[in-house]
């Protein structure tokens, strides 16, 4: 499953992710545990809660990120 498509509330954690230094910056790298806060409308951003961090992810790069329900 992608990011694109989790649910709000439900836990995952994240199995594929793109070799992207910002990402790993922001914390979002392989087997990270996380949430999924708000997906927003019109093609928005992706908010997740990464330990005590709100991240809003792109919607075209959620697309690229495999990440599996716990």
């Amino acid at each position: 499953m992608v990011l694109d498509n989790c649910v709000k509330s439900k836990d995952y954690i994240i199995h594929e992710v793109p070799n992207m230094h910002l990402l790993k910056s922001l914390g979002i790298r392989k087997g990270v545990k996380f949430q999924v806060q708000t997906k927003q409308p019109l093609q928005g951003p992706v908010v997740i809660k990464v330990g005590n961090r709100s991240i809003a992810v792109d919607k075209s790069l959620a697309k690229q990120i495999e990440v599996q329900e716990v």
